[in-house]
């Protein structure tokens, strides 16, 4: 595979398993046919580091005090549980496209006894049906490259934001440096789709993860689509060098 990556307009055309439907609802089924195995997944495509990953950025919008907080591709709520442990807001809502995944964030939200701050639901980021100006903060941690209708789904975003009010993105991406992008190349390669095979029979799912992550835009790129869809950068950080990603933007 070439280190070249696609265009900004290509990633919509990576989809899980044909070019026919569309990309949300394979989305749908693809996650809700992985949903068991899927953070031992993404512990090993970050290996490990995503726990920490989230807090790092998180910690960004600490002095803004959000008091409402969306989080988008909410999954398994990891992201929603320590959005409440570290900021201590009223309420954090989830969203996601996969009920199966959502059922697995329930227990977690239950057993981590926070069902009257965490609230899930199954909802379409490009359609939400929150009334404007509803949250504080939203946040999106390693999904928005898995939007079908990404300006749409962040003007959605930006709607239900209170003027003022934050997006924080968290996404993985690939190395800009090139030994460090080759080693990257041979671990996910050999080591992810290895261990994926291991950990479900659904291997175009796990491949579509791989692949969408190497066509989405980052840096610049995913600035520049920030802005023009309403927001102003607050902070751009890279994690663990340069594998993963933070966006913090504020919605003008």
């Amino acid at each position: 595979m070439s280190k070249k990556k696609l265009s900004e307009t290509d990633f919509t055309k990576v989809k899980p398993y044909n070019q026919e439907e569309e990309k949300t609802v394979q989305l749908a089924r693809m996650f809700n046919t992985i949903s068991g195995k899927y953070d031992q997944f993404n512990d090993i495509m970050t290996w490990g580091l995503a726990r920490l990953w989230r807090r790092g950025s998180l910690l960004a919008l600490k002095k803004y005090h959000p008091k409402q907080i969306l989080d988008i591709a909410a999954g398994t709520a990891d992201m929603c549980i320590k959005s409440y442990k570290f900021l201590h807001p009223e309420k954090v809502t989830g969203i996601d496209i996969s009920e199966k995944m959502l059922d697995l964030g329930r227990l977690k939200v239950e057993k981590a006894k926070l069902n009257d701050k965490i609230d899930l639901q199954v909802q379409d980021v490009s359609a939400l049906t929150f009334p404007d100006n509803s949250f504080d903060a939203a946040t999106i941690a390693f999904g928005i490259r898995n939007f079908e209708k990404l300006n749409k789904s962040l003007q959605q975003i930006n709607r239900v934001l209170k003027t003022g009010g934050h997006l924080l993105i968290l996404e993985m991406n690939e190395p800009n440096n090139e030994l460090l992008f080759k080693g990257y190349q041979l671990y996910t390669k050999i080591f992810v789709k290895m261990t994926a095979k291991l950990l479900s029979s659904d291997k175009v799912a796990y491949n579509y993860l791989q692949e969408s992550m190497h066509a989405f835009p980052n840096g610049d790129k995913l600035i520049r689509i920030l802005i023009g869809n309403g927001f102003k950068l607050k902070k751009h950080r890279k994690f663990t060098f340069g594998v993963c990603s933070m966006y913090l933007v504020e919605k003008i």
